[in-house]
């Protein structure tokens, strides 16, 4: 098949398709005898760009010239640019280097890809999600849509072993990102009357910038002081080579030691060799408080929904391979924790997922059977399953509310955090003053789930990109041009919705019936119109 699911990790990344008998399998990493592909680059020269396991090795001897962990950077308006050879890039096309690198795995094995689906985080809101989908596309991928990463778990783990009517908990910790999630498992019917497996998104919480990698931090940490100790000397003093021997050596020790009581690291430091002893209890200490920052999302997301109602709990990702984590989740959940599958579900959940999308497709164009006139293993699978998702913030535009004693800017949430997608919500304004040749809608999102925000613009009242009271951000705007003689109390119908391939703003003037329509789905620089009368406010009166 040439439909595919990614998972593209902060650390490993991970391809998966439907095999000929409908099970979804990963394609294996020959190269460097991994189901996964580290996701790390290393620049050797103008001319030479390697990805993977060989990327990560020269860590070592070539750091500075080595990118790791460029998933907590993608989307974020504060993300670094890297500069290598006189060329600059930015995580999306580092990511896009990274694809390109899982894409090129297929291909060397006889494959072609047509259309994928990338995981993100459950968390990731429009900039995040859009940076995704462009990496995807800059590494010359057909993105069919964007699939949150414990919703993909869940898919993946229906597949295997559904069981009717389970509210499930999937406990997502990756080398960068932590989500946690609540999805119901149940029966239903879809459009054409026949029974599907449905799953439905309850409630999510957690951090896109909480990982694994905080665990390799503290534990680098420890081995680097242990190292002065032993050796009289400051951190300061520590050559970098023997900084870059011991960040490589972290990620073996972790793993040895969520299967042994203790990890010996041998460093070189200033030509003598140093062994640092760890035990399971030294980096259960000094972690502790990481794990704890875990369940408190653990605890945030049960606001929503009752731990009592939790049947099953999912252990998702790398990072739950650390005996830590297993006990805290289930010293919260006492029996009902499964580990399933940490390093591949996402990626195989995914590809339930785009198979499912590409034969919606099918059915839509043509409807036509296989040549046996029986429908495929695949789409046997695939049409068992129906996915209900979230929206990961919440949107509305920016406008005057004109009701009270003096003007002022407000943002109306129009679609929630948490609601079901794709979400749509419509509803009318009025330009602010009489004759007015345009008005500029602005879009934005937050993670509020009040009404209406006041503290997004500045003393000037003017809107902010940011506020990071509710973290709300300008995502775009729509210019709507105004015929000659507009008046004041000419309707103009707003329409948001969401979807997880992005924010769909649509605004008609209903008196002559003309439509803008923007599609927010790519980052850019915004140009913010300081006039007021170029707003659009809430009251007709």
């Amino acid at each position: 098949m040439s439909t595919y699911g990614i998972d593209l990790g902060t650390t490993y990344s991970c391809i998966a398709r439907l095999d000929s008998n409908g099970n979804p399998e990963v394609i294996r990493n020959n190269e460097d005898d991994s189901n996964t592909v580290a996701s790390v680059v290393f620049f050797e020269n103008a001319n030479n760009v390697v990805v993977g396991q060989a990327a990560k090795e020269n860590v070592e001897t070539d750091g500075d010239r080595v990118v790791q962990f460029v998933k907590r950077e993608i989307g974020k308006r504060d993300s670094r640019t890297y500069e290598f050879d006189g060329k600059t890039y930015t995580p999306v096309e580092i990511s896009a280097l990274i694809l390109t690198r899982l894409k090129n795995l297929v291909e060397a094995q006889g494959g072609t890809i047509e259309d994928v689906v990338i995981t993100v985080p459950a968390y990731f809101g429009l900039e995040e999600r859009s940076a995704t989908r462009q990496a995807g596309e800059l590494a010359g991928l057909h993105v069919l849509s964007l699939i949150n990463e414990p919703t993909a778990a869940a898919l993946s783990y229906c597949a295997r072993q559904f069981q009717e009517d389970r509210t499930i908990l999937v406990y997502d910790l990756g080398g960068g990102t932590f989500d946690v999630t609540v999805v119901k498992m149940s029966m239903a019917q879809n459009d054409a009357g026949n029974d599907v497996q449905k799953i439905t998104v309850l409630a999510t919480g957690g951090d896109d910038r909480l990982g694994g990698k905080d665990w390799d931090d503290r534990l680098y940490n420890y081995i680097l002081h242990a190292c002065c100790d032993e050796n009289g000397l400051t951190p300061e003093e520590i050559e970098a080579e023997t900084r870059q021997d011991i960040r490589s050596k972290v990620e073996e020790a972790k793993r040895k030691l969520s299967k042994k009581q203790s990890a010996k690291v041998r460093i070189d430091v200033n030509g003598s060799r140093t062994e640092i002893v760890v035990t399971r209890k030294d980096f259960e200490n000094m972690t502790g408080d990481i794990v704890a920052k875990a369940m408190n999302f653990v605890d945030a997301t049960l606001e929503k929904v009752p731990a009592e109602a939790i049947d099953t709990v999912l252990l998702v990702g790398g990072s739950t391979y650390m005996p830590m984590i297993k006990n805290a989740v289930e010293a919260k959940f006492p029996g009902k924790v499964q580990q399933h599958d940490p390093d591949q579900a996402v990626a195989k959940g995914a590809a339930i997922y785009a198979s499912m999308l590409v034969e919606e497709v099918g059915a839509l164009s043509d409807g036509e059977e296989t040549s046996t006139g029986e429908s495929s293993h695949a789409e046997q699978l695939t049409s068992k399953f129906t996915v209900e998702d979230q929206t990961p913030r919440s949107f509305g535009p920016g406008v005057v509310d004109t009701t009270g004693a003096k003007h002022k800017y407000v943002l109306e949430n129009f679609i929630k955090i948490g609601e079901k997608m794709p979400a749509v919500f419509t509803k009318t304004y009025y330009p602010l003053e009489d004759n007015q040749e345009r008005v500029l809608l602005r879009a934005f999102e937050n993670r509020s789930t009040d009404d209406t925000l006041i503290p997004c613009v500045d003393e000037d009242g003017n809107p902010q990109a940011t506020d990071p009271a509710h973290y709300v951000k300008l995502l775009g705007e729509l210019v709507v041009n105004l015929p000659p003689n507009t008046s004041r109390d000419t309707p103009i119908k707003v329409t948001f919705k969401v979807d997880a391939s992005g924010v769909h703003v649509e605004a008609v003037n209903t008196k002559t019936n003309e439509t803008f329509e923007t599609f927010l789905r790519t980052e850019s620089d915004i140009d913010v119109e300081r006039s007021a009368v170029h707003q659009l406010r809430i009251s007709s009166d």
